[in-house]
């Protein structure tokens, strides 16, 4: 039997799931000081694949982001 999938406040617009969070690392070199440093950034995205969205340096950041995307979305939709 198939079951519904219940759709979230702050889900996909498209498909309702909850966003997966992102991450990806790099590496710069400092030629001056010698010293290489690692910066780890992250987005949300639609585990499908629907909508994500911008690098950001700290995961709060990209979730404040999101929420912001879904209420624009959601705001298209009630202008219809």
């Amino acid at each position: 039997m198939w079951f519904k999938r219940r759709r979230n406040e702050f889900g996909c617009p498209m498909c309702g799931r909850l966003p997966v969070i992102k991450g990806a690392e790099t590496e710069k070199y400092h030629e001056s000081r010698e010293v290489r440093t690692t910066l780890t950034v992250y987005r949300l995205q639609c585990p499908r694949g629907h909508i994500s969205t911008s690098w950001f340096s700290y995961p709060a950041y990209a979730s404040s982001q999101w929420k912001q995307l879904v209420d624009e979305y959601k705001g298209k939709d009630a202008k219809k």
